[in-house]
């Protein structure tokens, strides 16, 4: 941390104690926590409820129902979401709070088409999942006990009525109801329609005037000085005049100033100088620093509101302009070109309610360990809770932010769009403060829907110019006007990705390549030039989760592949038979169902890592991977890197080094090994690179070492040699070559190459022994083997604890370390410890 003028530090410190001596005349109360209630609208069989919450999980608490990620639950359970249900409450309101001259009642979330009743009078009739709903309530509050009733109406009947109404059908029923897609189902997810109140439920009273939304706008920035201008966004009931003053809690300036405010919406600013601020800048870049501010508002010397919020200081473009390949698509950030490396984020659960802080903790946790600097959130989620974003701005992680539309067309009539355009607004001027939101996306794969996915086969040519205008006018018009109107500093991107991935890759614009998986091409396709697009935001390919995550919604008897509920858990239509397929090119066949488990992991890894490799050795034609997926919303087979419990598969280890600052690639290329260094890092980079030679025993065969400089940014070739000549009279299946990038402090960067598939490697039973030494965080371990040993997996039975490197090659006499992190103390935690090697599976 810089030093910062002390006289402006004193200063602050001052007004901010001064702040926070005044009791702000507004006022809140969060009734959330009371004593609710819900029953069936059909049923008179009350219920206890939690608030925030939903259905499902509420009969869940109350023994109503089982586990819905037990077994095939989830067919049993689609009665839930047809039905209407009630939820109920009373409430008694704080005096001074009814004294305010304005009392309005505040439902941060409510799923989805609700009518609240307060004291038997109806004030909302909501039908938006992703807005804020606001009403006064004054006239209608009791001094003692208020009842506060919410009727949910599902929206399975109402979709279904709003479809056999419209004029012209769309693709799906889900379209219809601003409400997160997921929930009606995917290829990764089960369907569970959820209602209930999602959101805290607030009572706010305020006189004369309260902050509706503080904008901290970066009017410049350069290293000597940042220039912000805090927006306030102020409802008046009075024409007079109040005073705000405000504060930079990390330097101590601060702001007032007197405005005359009318009735109704206001806006105001106060202007602030920075000197020699410090950079927000992307994991693995620089710190992450925030700067707090902190406002109050003044009616006759006293306070009447307080607003604070805090942002980063950096500059984030997204560059399209022409080169030699097309146009580029590459982010800047403080005037760096930073290649994005990251994955698609989905919710982390189908009750939305369920996730804790911690739980959001250890996710980004799991991406910052994982090396990555970007996140998509996927636009048939939702727009993710405040912790998600504070999150990733104090971890550095840049947030792709998806309108929450996706792969479907929508209603274009007024109340529909007047809806969207209000829900557009929310979001934008909740999230806009946070340095790590990088951009707006208006959906997910519509445009390529539309264009390559048959939809238009169902219309004539009058309706489906209709369902495309309506299209226009979403993400053509209403969205990029919100944005350019409300946070014009970022850019917005109508829809992700540009082309369909059947096609040459786009040489401009994102790619989703799925040419691996759903093409069912060899993982080869995604080395070719043709198929790495200017920017890959999705691709992926299936593994099941960890084996003690499929034990907690299995019987014994349920674990084969083609049991019903193994079938349950796997939502691809033929995802199994997929996976078999790869089996067949690049492994053998798996010799049971944990071996299947293993293996599916093994070779996703495989395969999603020759990808990420051939998209940085592209670099600067291709500037970001994002593979598709980083989590689950449940027990599941999928293309996720950390399953619903949070145990990592081989590929989120494999991500762990792939996504390293610094890269080394041994690639075959026309007959010749060409060793690539990779370099993300803003600086040079004084190095070693060593290429080593083994076989199988642990014989080394031969070495070269050469000493180089990294340019910063950069990917190029440091070695090559021909691909025939490198076995140096050896058979080539028993070979593996080592490629490492070295400083004196420490190794930067490790990779291998093998002349044969997997499938084909002369891999013999290893002898792996574990050396095994308490310390802080659990246990040290070093791990032996007499013959190489490919794709080493560590577990415990349960699956306790977390092991900080797995799913790694031995090569005899080099020892590998890692630490076991667990909170147990075994007598002899070898004993506890299974070990699979990729023979083993066989």
């Amino acid at each position: 941390m810089k030093r910062f003028n002390v006289c402006f530090l004193v200063t602050g410190m001052l007004l901010l104690a001064f702040l926070s001596s005044c009791q702000p005349r507004k006022k809140a109360i969060d009734i959330s926590n009371g004593k609710w209630t819900f029953h069936d609208a059909g049923s008179d069989k009350v219920l206890k409820a939690t608030v925030p919450g939903c259905v499902h999980t509420d009969l869940l608490n109350n023994g109503e129902i089982p586990d819905p990620y037990y077994r095939t639950n989830e067919d049993s359970l689609q009665w839930i979401g047809k039905k209407d249900w009630v939820y109920e409450t009373e409430f008694t309101v704080n005096p001074d709070i009814l004294k305010m001259d304005n009392v309005e009642m505040v439902f941060k979330g409510l799923d989805t088409y609700a009518d609240v009743y307060l004291n038997d009078v109806n004030i909302i009739n909501t039908d938006n999942f992703f807005r804020e709903w606001r009403h006064g309530i004054k006239p209608l509050l009791n001094k003692g006990k208020n009842k506060l009733k919410i009727k949910f109406t599902s929206p399975v009947k109402i979709d279904s009525i709003l479809a056999a109404q419209a004029k012209i059908k769309l693709p799906y029923d889900y379209a219809y109801t601003r409400k997160p897609a997921y929930h009606f189902g995917w290829d990764w997810g089960p369907v569970f329609v959820t209602q209930g109140v999602w959101q805290p439920v607030l009572i706010e009273g305020w006189n004369n005037a309260r902050f509706s939304n503080m904008r901290i706008y970066q009017e410049s920035l350069t290293e000597k000085e940042a220039k912000i201008i805090l927006m306030f966004e102020v409802e008046s009931d009075i024409d007079d005049y109040v005073t705000i003053s405000a504060v930079c809690e990390n330097t101590g300036e601060h702001q007032s100033n007197s405005f005359y405010f009318h009735k109704g919406k206001n806006k105001a600013g106060l202007f602030f100088t920075i000197k020699n601020p410090e950079l927000w800048w992307p994991n693995g870049l620089g710190d992450h620093p925030l700067y707090g501010f902190k406002a109050e508002m003044k009616k006759d010397y006293q306070t009447i509101d307080t607003i604070s919020d805090r942002t980063g200081l950096r500059t984030v473009e997204l560059v399209q302009e022409p080169d030699k390949w097309g146009k580029s698509f590459y982010f800047k950030v403080n005037g760096v070109p930073v290649f994005m490396k990251g994955a698609n984020y989905i919710p982390m659960d189908m009750f939305v309610d369920r996730p804790t802080d911690e739980d959001y903790k250890r996710m980004i946790k799991n991406v910052v360990d994982a090396n990555m600097n970007m996140l998509r959130v996927w636009g048939g989620g939702f727009y993710e809770k405040d912790i998600f974003y504070d999150l990733c701005d104090e971890n550095g992680i840049l947030v792709w932010q998806d309108f929450m539309f996706a792969c479907d067309m929508y209603p274009g009539d007024k109340h529909f769009t007047d809806n969207v355009k209000k829900e557009a607004e929310y979001q934008v001027k909740r999230l806009r403060n946070h340095p790590s939101l990088a951009m707006w996306c208006g959906n997910n794969e519509i445009f390529e829907g539309w264009h390559h996915w048959g939809w238009t086969k169902a219309y004539n040519k009058k309706d489906s110019a209709t369902v495309w205008n309506n299209y226009l006018k979403i993400f053509e018009k209403i969205l990029p006007d919100v944005v350019h109107m409300n946070d014009p500093q970022r850019f917005y991107w109508p829809s992700s990705p540009l082309t369909n991935w059947g096609e040459v890759a786009n040489t401009e614009g994102d790619l989703h390549y799925w040419g691996v998986w759903h093409g069912q091409y060899p993982f080869e396709y995604f080395t070719k030039p043709e198929h790495i697009g200017r920017f890959v935001s999705e691709y992926g390919f299936q593994s099941l989760p960890d084996m003690s995550t499929i034990k907690k919604f299995t019987l014994p008897e349920d674990r084969h592949i083609d049991s019903e509920v193994m079938k349950a858990h796997q939502k691809h239509r033929i995802g199994y038979p997929v996976i078999d397929k790869y089996f067949k090119w690049y492994y053998n066949k798996p010799k049971d169902f944990e071996s299947y488990v293993y293996l599916s992991q093994v070779m996703q890894a495989y395969g999603i890592g020759m990808g990420i490799e051939a998209h940085r050795r592209a670099r600067p034609m291709c500037m970001g991977t994002l593979y598709w997926q980083l989590d689950d919303v449940w027990p599941v087979a999928s293309w996720s890197s950390v399953d619903y419990y949070g145990k990592w598969k081989a590929l989120h280890y494999k991500v762990k080094e792939l996504y390293k600052p610094v890269l080394v690639s041994p690639f075959e290329e026309d007959g010749k090994l060409n060793v690539y260094i990779v370099s993300d890092k803003k600086e040079d980079t004084e190095a070693v690179l060593t290429v080593e030679l083994y076989d199988f025993n642990g014989k080394l065969i031969n070495k070269y070492g050469k000493s180089l400089t990294i340019p910063a940014n950069s990917s190029k070739v440091y070695f090559t040699e021909n691909i025939k000549s490198l076995p140096n009279n050896h058979t080539v299946n028993d070979l593996v070559m080592v490629a490492k990038v070295i400083t004196p402090e420490k190794t930067l960067a490790e990779n291998e190459f093998f002349f044969v598939k997997p499938k084909d490697l002369a891999l013999k039973k290893p002898n792996i022994k574990l050396k095994t030494e308490k310390n802080e965080t659990g246990y040290k371990l070093t791990v032996t083997t007499d013959t190489f040993a490919k794709d080493v997996y560590l577990s415990t039975e349960n699956g306790e604890g977390f092991f900080t490197k797995n799913y790694f090659d031995i090569i005899p006499g080099i020892p590998v370390v890692l630490n076991l992190e667990t909170d147990s103390t075994y007598d002899d935690v070898a004993k506890v410890i299974k070990v699979m090697s990729l023979v083993d599976s066989y």
